[in-house]
């Protein structure tokens, strides 16, 4: 494509060009998101205590925030002036959407292509800003940048836990500090709906509160729940204000009015609307119910009505209907349901949520909007105009896009913020999982099995806060950041730095910026990352740090003697953990950092496979595929269960190979379980160990296992071991995931 550009753009261009390269090397780019360009020239632009331009060229709101940022992070007020202004301003035509350059001389001169534009430009030049000794300064230098991606969107869900009308904004500020532009609000689910709703006041009156909340994880046996009354929801005036202050920062909002399933708060107000007409409580327990709204059509026309009022509200081209995680047992034994499916030539539910998926998504159309949903709505057709959102991995996005459908990725394995993002003891209650920061950094919404055509419908990325664990604003930022600062360069940037360098940007200059903000971020990233390899005696333990002079002290404590060995690790160093000349036992090592006196602890058991060889025939899935020395590390995975700590299968049957290092009595192997049967994780059904020999041989099996852990009594002289683990060829019915095969986690195999 030829582009014309203004002579004075081409001008600031060729001045750019005439960078210090020396400069270029020692001086690195302080603004996050990294723009396309950065070049720096010789000197510094002194900045004094009062900046002048002309107030009437600037957007009322871009200029009240420019106003704010620089009298709080570096005490500069604006004055208005008839005269030359120190910032001067230039629109452009004919460059990419959302275009802007910044050039800093004697004076500071920003070019944009719209108002968005020039908000992103201020954006970037108050992070330019640098204070030393009171000498406040810009490095001299030429920025020129858009985004990658027309969405970045950012996720809170207010229902498990609500969220003030001030702490949305704090949420909405810190995005617009990194050009994230869409905020999707999930407003309601099973526990609670916080939208007001004039036609249905019980919504709120009702389902907007419950009396107790699951406390601890779900996992949990036995649960035990709190008594106090949790809830509260958003009056209209109270959207409209916080849509307007979003507005102001050039972001989108996007509700989110979960249907069918997730509805257990709206049918607590409104029974009628079930299949079943039973009155329930709003729930204070997590996870998937069996009670969704009925197909009947009374019900459409009870969501046409909320519809109407929501559609009011929001002037953003999109309405989120969710339409994820919808049982269909209520629909299969209901009479109204089995007329509609009857009437409308449907063979399945599945087909069903297509019908019912269709219904609204004809009435958003009608109102100007665009439906979009969670990828679920694949199943049993795709209404013609609908916009994916891919949660379950990639592949929904995958397949919408090759059918001609706008998708925004969101996958589990990169996007998912209510994920532990350390493997720190410290980390706060989360759901699982594991999403560091540099898994986020990763993300790549767009897969290499679509072609460039295929591509043009990826409309960006989004990460996503549940907030089942999250209960309070602290936690809530301490979850979401540093990791959407990673996350708003992988959907702005044309081509980002490489980890190492952004970390270094994030350490030195915007850690310092949250912290005058007083932000709840979280240094996990900062800490030791215990990484661990095989040797000839047993494993060795590899300390990582960013900071690669760091040294650590480290303290080895057996527990059932007492004994203490300290010593001083410095990053990169091994420490060698040796197999048990006779038992097993136990230990705990702690790793205490010198330079950031952040500290890390594992629990680790010494047993007679350590460092074993371990071969898997049965592959495991490739997000949860570890290294196999994961499963002999010493290192037993913990509940709730994080992602890093157990090897995943989704297959019926499993065989895993383990070669000891040398022929050795076991007396007994203990196998380490995970059982979360809400995320469709199951205990398997039965366990086989055989020797390994020409023609192999039974030793011992069991169909006894109603626990996480499981001991083999072996009693023999073994060098090869060959384990099989059979598990539901499809989960039972009645069951969270029924007819789907289940997972099976394992984790640390200990032979005594």
């Amino acid at each position: 494509m030829n582009i014309l550009f203004p002579k004075v753009f081409c001008l600031m261009l060729f001045t750019a060009q005439l960078f210090d390269s020396s400069a270029q090397k020692q001086e690195q780019c302080n603004i996050l998101p990294t723009p396309v360009v950065y070049k720096r020239v010789k000197g510094n632009l002194y900045l004094r205590e009062k900046i002048h331009l002309n107030k009437e060229n600037w957007p009322k709101n871009t200029l009240n925030q420019l106003d704010s940022m620089l009298q709080k992070f570096h005490k500069i007020t604006i004055q208005d002036t008839t005269g030359k202004p120190f910032i001067r301003l230039r629109k452009l035509t004919n460059v990419p959407k959302d275009f802007y350059s910044i050039s800093i001389s004697s004076f500071i001169f920003i070019s944009y292509s719209n108002e968005r534009a020039l908000y992103y430009a201020m954006q970037s030049l108050v992070q330019l800003i640098k204070t030393e000794n009171k000498i406040k300064y810009i490095p001299k230098a030429f920025v020129q940048d858009y985004p990658k991606f027309d969405w970045r969107g950012l996720h809170l869900d207010v229902s498990r836990h609500f969220f003030s009308v001030e702490e949305i904004k704090r949420y909405l500020d810190l995005m617009a500090m990194y050009k994230l532009n869409t905020f999707h609000w999930h407003l309601t689910d099973d526990q609670g709906w916080r939208i007001e709703i004039n036609a249905y006041p019980k919504l709120t009156t009702v389902g907007a509160f419950r009396d107790s909340t699951l406390i601890g994880h779900y996992t949990a046996n036995p649960r035990k729940y709190d008594s106090q009354r949790h809830g509260g929801f958003y009056r209209q005036q109270e959207i409209k204000e916080i849509v307007s202050y979003a507005a102001e920062r050039y972001i989108d909002v996007v509700p989110e009015i979960e249907m069918p399933g997730h509805s257990r708060a709206a049918l607590a107000a409104y029974p009628r609307f079930s299949c079943t007409g039973k009155q329930q409580k709003v729930p204070g327990l997590w996870g998937v119910f069996e009670d969704i709204y009925c197909t009947k059509e009374e019900s459409f026309q009870f969501l046409s009505n909320i519809l109407n009022e929501v559609v009011s509200l929001f002037p953003g081209k999109y309405i989120h209907i969710g339409g994820d995680e919808a049982p269909k047992s209520r629909w299969k034994s209901c009479a109204k349901c089995q007329n509609v499916m009857q009437k409308n030539r449907l063979k399945d539910a599945h087909e069903l949520q297509s019908y019912f998926i269709s219904r609204i998504e004809q009435f958003l159309n009608k109102k100007g909007k665009n439906l979009i949903g969670w990828d679920e709505i694949l199943e049993g057709g795709l209404s013609p105009n609908a916009t994916v959102m891919s949660w379950r991995g990639f592949k929904g996005g995958i397949a919408a896009a090759k059918n001609g459908h706008y998708v925004v990725m969101t996958p589990g394995t990169h996007c998912y913020f209510d994920h532990y993002q350390g493997k720190s003891n410290e980390e706060p209650l989360a759901i699982g999982g594991y999403t560091p920061l540099e898994k986020v950094y990763q993300f790549n919404p767009i897969p290499d099995e679509l072609d460039a055509a295929q591509a043009s419908y990826i409309l960006g990325g989004q990460a996503n806060l549940w907030t089942e664990y999250i209960t309070s604003y602290d936690q809530l930022e301490y979850m979401a950041y540093p990791r959407a600062i990673a996350l708003s360069q992988a959907l702005w940037c044309q081509n980002k730095p490489n980890y190492e360098k952004f970390c270094q940007v994030l350490y030195d200059v915007h850690y310092e910026k949250l912290d005058s903000l007083k932000v709840n971020y979280s240094k996990s990233s900062q800490r030791a990352s215990i990484t661990s390899k095989v040797n000839e005696k047993g494993i060795s333990l590899i300390l990582g740090s960013p900071d690669t002079s760091d040294v650590f002290c480290t303290s080895l404590r057996t527990k059932l003697s007492g004994e203490e060995i300290k010593l001083n690790l410095k990053a990169g160093e091994e420490l060698m953990i040796t197999r048990p000349k006779k038992h097993v036992t136990e230990q705990e090592i702690e790793f205490i950092s010198k330079n950031s006196a952040l500290g890390s602890t594992i629990h680790l058991t010494r047993h007679h496979a350590l460092g074993a060889k371990v071969n898997y025939i049965t592959k495991p899935n490739p997000q949860y595929h570890y290294a196999p020395s994961l499963l002999i590390d010493g290192q037993k995975g913990v509940r709730p269960w994080r992602g890093h700590e157990w090897i995943g299968f989704d297959t019926c049957k499993i065989i895993i190979e383990i070669k000891l290092p040398e022929k050795k009595k076991i007396k007994e192997i203990v196998f380490s379980f995970l059982e979360s049967n809400g995320s469709w994780i199951y205990l398997p059904k039965q366990i086989q160990v055989s020797n390994q020999m020409k023609r192999r041989k039974k030793i011992r099996s069991t169909t006894n296992i109603n626990s996480e852990l499981v001991r083999l009594k072996i009693k023999k002289r073994l060098k090869t071991i060959n384990i099989e683990i059979n598990t539901f060829s499809s989960i039972p019915q009645g069951l969270p995931g029924a007819g789907r095969v289940p997972w099976t986690f394992l984790d640390e195999i200990v032979f005594h």
